[in-house]
C-alpha cells in the first residue's frame, strides 16, 4: 500500500513543463525579432569598428526593430527573460535564428 502512496508524487515529478505564460510574444515573432536583433548588433559592430563612429544610434535601431515587428521593448524583455529561464527552449529558437541568418547570407551571395 505504501508504494501506491508515492504514485502521485512520481506523476507530478514527471509532468512536462507548463506552457509559456500568455503575455509572452508568440514564438515565431520572438524568433524573428531575435534574428533582426543579430543584424542590428552586426551593424553596430561595423559602425564602431570599421566606420570609427563614436556615437552609435543603438536606441534608434532597436526602436525601429521593435516598431517593424509591432512589439514593445517591455514585451520583448519579458519574453527574453522567460526563455533565459528555459534554456532548452531558447537554444531551439537560437538554432532556428542561425538557420535564418545563414539563409539570408546565402541569398545575398547568390
Amino acid at each position: 500500500m505504501k508504494r501506491w502512496s508515492l504514485l502521485p508524487l512520481l506523476v507530478c515529478a514527471c509532468a512536462t513543463e507548463p506552457a509559456p505564460p500568455a503575455d509572452l510574444l508568440p514564438r515565431e515573432t520572438f524568433r524573428a525579432v531575435l534574428c533582426d536583433a543579430q543584424l542590428v548588433e552586426a551593424r553596430l559592430n561595423q559602425e564602431l569598428l570599421l566606420d570609427h563612429r563614436n556615437k552609435l544610434p543603438q536606441d534608434k535601431y532597436y526602436d525601429e526593430l521593435f516598431r517593424k515587428h509591432k512589439v514593445t521593448k517591455e514585451a520583448f524583455r519579458t519574453t527574453f527573460d522567460w526563455y533565459t529561464e528555459h534554456p532548452e527552449e531558447l537554444k531551439a529558437i537560437y538554432d532556428s535564428v542561425l538557420i535564418d541568418l545563414q539563409h539570408k547570407a546565402d541569398s545575398t551571395t547568390h
